[in-house]
């Protein structure tokens, strides 16, 4: 008697069982938290996370407390100061209207790390910075960095 071969569409193959250094749920997440670990892919994913965030609030935040020095240097009045924290927050509010929008499209992973790849020259650019207009412009666009908080 031959023997029936079933259709390609009924064949089933069994789930492969991903094994993980750290011990996970049936959803594949952690549920323990190695701290001084950077097992992949749940540890070192953690670690570049909050490692990626402090980049973001350290470019946004550090001008701030360096205002005396820069407004000394730049021959910055208080109206430039003032526009330049308003373009800081409004390049936030504008980032993180648009980061929502790319979050939903690309993931948050990809969006977090074009929003980093992005305001990576706007950080550099203020050491470069040689008037209340460049200043005003390098606010605007580290401003963007907020976004990496959606």
């Amino acid at each position: 008697m031959e023997r029936q071969s079933k259709p390609a569409a009924m064949e089933v193959e069994p789930a492969s069982k991903t094994t993980f250094r750290i011990p996970v749920d049936s959803d594949n997440k952690a549920t323990e938290f190695w701290l001084f670990s950077f097992v992949r892919p749940h540890m070192s994913a953690f670690h570049l996370s909050w490692f990626s965030f402090f980049c973001c609030f350290v470019s946004t935040f550090a001008a701030p407390p360096l205002l005396p020095l820069i407004r000394d240097t730049l021959g910055l009045t208080a109206k430039d100061i003032g526009n330049a924290g308003i373009a800081s927050v409004s390049g936030a509010v504008f980032a993180r209207v648009a980061m929502g929008t790319a979050c939903d499209l690309v993931g948050p992973r990809l969006s977090s790390a074009a929003i980093i790849l992005l305001t990576t020259p706007a950080v550099y650019c203020s050491s470069i910075i040689t008037g209340p207009s460049s200043f005003l412009l390098v606010r605007f666009f580290t401003g963007f960095s907020l976004a990496s908080f959606v």
